[in-house]
């Protein structure tokens, strides 16, 4: 019997050829397998039994497939056949961290591979950002220039060794190479230096997490304040000694993605690296430099080598400007990536950052597109999403599109994911801001409201479909009728969305430094400065808004916790600090309105951090009390206030002891890094 198999899903980059081969020799099944551009084909000829054993087995690790029986066919064997141009859109496989068979050899005096920087197999190692074509074969990736020597070119070739096809394949005798020895830049570290260190989607800074002077010099490198550092470990007992560590953070810590986890502290660094969060940002290394490194110095902070606002820096050159110690090597980055981050509430992970070891995986969405889209996201934490039928594939995080770096890598991202998706767009859905970069780089088809989009994120994560009240709490979004909305709540009736929610408008001056002086900010709410009062009243550059992430800046204000946005977000997170340390709350009256809440904080007579929990507490009310009043069953909780652990635990504990159904971002973040794929969900809703 001749049966012709094609299989789908996750089989580029993760061996599947020759797991093919190699099951074929076992079963005596004869025939050839080979790339088809984003599909993997099989023509395999022997019993029927066993050939339904071989597929069963295939069927197992990836998405299914589809058989036909064929002509009959005569194979002397059963090979790896040459790739296929054809073109159906994949799923392609994002970076993977090193596997413990690698790291094992890698650190083993006997292996050929001792202390090989690039060690890798067909488990493990580069995909997404060294990818230039598919189908994924060597002459398609960075590897193109490198040639084989004779002991990898066995390995390559021989169906029961695990580097059987492993596109990056190498060793210490061919291969990539570093500019200096890895021990060299150990040995700055050690010192107390900084070193730029090429990753897998870029450089990174480091230094050692114990030396004040070095994170300082990191800080002034990046010109970054106040925001906290990442901090990479050796291994998870050494992260248990400086971090709270859950077993479900545990098991995000040491995957495949090897992502940033944000973790409570529990023992101090430098003063600089995390300032004054009481969180730390711990990760594992998820490459072999990373691994030789870590092994003779830890912990390190690793933070991406970029200047604050501007893109990862991949170029070599541009580097070397930083004027410090520099590890790079000779494989070219195709795709900048930036390390992911997650945070784990209510024993679930939610992105912060959804980058390295997650992008390109698709998001398997309930309904189908009816021809393929593009969807532009927004301008500030930017990504995109690509739709072809039921599949969103999201982009990795950009930053602020203002850079005009930013808006260099993120456009290049686009045509290149198109390319490789075989995606072209027939439509372009965008946020309907009149001034996003995002919104006016394509002839948009379908605008799309910003908070509205929030919301649509979760109900497309979540297939959601019935009756549900839905908030969106951020900082800004343009509205309907041009206010800067910012704590909207939406009646979702399966398809549409209707505004039933919001806090009362105020009017504000229509500048940038509002979103970073919280000082200034504050005497708009409370109209406590003749000149801000003044312009106020002339309508001179003023805006009316409805923003839930502004108020959270102004209680801190207004309660001497933090006035100033160093960086997004920073005095939110200063008042959850100062809410999580109290014992008991100052209780708020509940009201729409921002000048009655930040005047209650202000008079209240008890110490700020119970003002901050009562506050936290008022808003959870807020929200329970609108699902009350809707007679819902059901609701979704998304934009970027709801990073804040404190009040997405205290609505959830409300909503649920009430019987209502919380709903919340798990698989892009809730801030605007997801709304993209909300903007793809309403214009499938719409078009179908």
């Amino acid at each position: 019997m001749t049966l012709f198999l094609t299989f789908h899903g996750v089989v580029q980059g993760v061996g599947f050829r020759p797991l093919a081969q190699r099951l074929a020799l076992e079963m005596n099944i004869k025939g050839e397998v080979k790339n088809s551009g984003g599909r993997v084909e099989i023509t395999a000829v022997g019993e029927g039994k066993a050939l339904e054993k071989f597929i069963q087995r295939l069927n197992s690790v990836c998405d299914g497939c589809t058989v036909k029986e064929t002509e009959d066919m005569h194979f002397e064997t059963f090979s790896i056949a040459k790739s296929k141009r054809d073109f159906a859109v994949p799923v392609i496989t994002p970076d993977i961290a090193t596997c413990e068979r690698c790291e094992k050899e890698l650190f083993d005096k006997s292996n050929r591979r001792y202390f090989h920087p690039f060690i890798s197999c067909v488990d493990c190692g580069p995909r997404y950002s060294i990818i230039e074509n598919l189908p994924y074969d060597r002459e398609n990736t960075s590897m193109e220039g490198f040639k084989m020597c004779p002991e990898c070119e066995k390995e390559y070739t021989s169906v029961s060794d695990r580097r059987c096809h492993a596109q990056t394949i190498c060793c210490n005798s061919c291969g990539v190479e570093t500019n200096i020895p890895v021990g060299e830049v150990v040995e700055v570290l050690k010192s107390g230096g900084v070193a730029a260190i090429k990753d897998i989607g870029g450089y990174h800074l480091a230094c050692r997490a114990d030396c004040e002077n070095a994170v300082k010099k990191i800080r002034e490198i990046k010109g970054r304040e106040q925001k906290p550092f990442a901090v990479m470990f050796k291994n998870i007992n050494e992260i248990n000694e400086f971090c709270e560590v859950s077993e479900k953070e545990k098991e995000l810590l040491i995957s495949s993605a090897r992502p940033i986890v944000l973790l409570k502290k529990k023992k101090e660094f430098a003063p600089s690296v995390c300032k004054k969060s009481d969180l730390i940002g711990a990760f594992l290394p998820c490459n072999p430099i990373q691994l030789l490194i870590l092994k003779e110095i830890s912990p390190l902070v690793m933070t991406s080598a970029n200047i604050t606002s501007q893109p990862i820096i991949t170029n070599d050159e541009e580097i070397k400007a930083l004027g410090v110690c520099t590890l790079s090597h000779n494989r070219e980055i195709k795709t900048p990536l930036d390390d992911s981050v997650l945070r784990v509430l209510e024993n679930k992970a939610h992105f912060i950052r959804r980058s390295r070891g997650y992008v390109p995986l698709p998001i398997a969405l309930k309904l189908s597109a009816n021809k393929d889209i593009l969807c532009t996201g927004g301008d500030l934490k930017a990504s995109f999403c690509l739709v072809h039928g039921n599949k969103a594939y999201m982009s990795q995080y950009f930053g602020d599109l203002e850079n005009h770096d930013c808006m260099m890598a993120y456009t290049q991202s686009i045509e290149r994911m198109k390319r490789l998706h075989g995606i072209e767009p027939k439509a372009v859905v965008s946020d309907m801001h009149p001034g996003y970069f995002s919104s006016n780089l394509f002839n948009s088809d379908y605008k799309i409201q910003h908070h509205e989009a929030h919301c649509a994120s979760v109900i497309a994560e979540h297939g959601i479909s019935e009756r549900t009240l839905c908030f969106a709490f951020d900082g800004t979004g343009f509205g309907y009728d041009g206010a800067v909305w910012g704590s909207e709540g939406f009646l979702f009736d399966g398809k549409h969305f209707e505004r039933v929610f919001h806090l009362d408008y105020v009017k504000m001056l229509a500048s940038d430094d509002v979103s970073k002086d919280a000082s200034l900010l504050l005497k708009c709410i409370l109209r406590s400065d003749e000149t801000v009062n003044k312009a106020l009243d002339l309508n001179i550059n003023t805006v009316l808004s409805s923003s839930m992430g502004r108020l959270f800046d102004a209680v801190s204000a207004a309660l001497g916790i933090c006035d100033y946005n160093s960086y997004e977000g920073e005095c939110a997170e200063a008042l959850e600090r100062a809410a999580k340390s109290a014992e008991k709350e100052f209780v708020f009256k509940s009201s729409t309105s921002m000048q009655e809440i930040v005047l209650q904080a202000v008079n209240a007579n008890a110490p700020a951090n119970e003002v901050a929990l009562g506050f936290h507490r008022m808003i959870a009310r807020l929200i329970l009390s609108q699902a009350k009043k809707h007679s819902v069953k059901q609701v979704v909780l998304s934009g970027g206030v709801f990073a804040n652990s404190l009040l997405l635990s205290e609505s959830e504990k409300l909503l649920t002891e009430s019987g209502i159904s919380v709903y919340t971002n798990e698989k892009v973040p809730c801030n605007d890094g997801g709304i993209a794929l909300g903007q793809a969900y309403i214009y499938i809703l719409n078009n179908q």
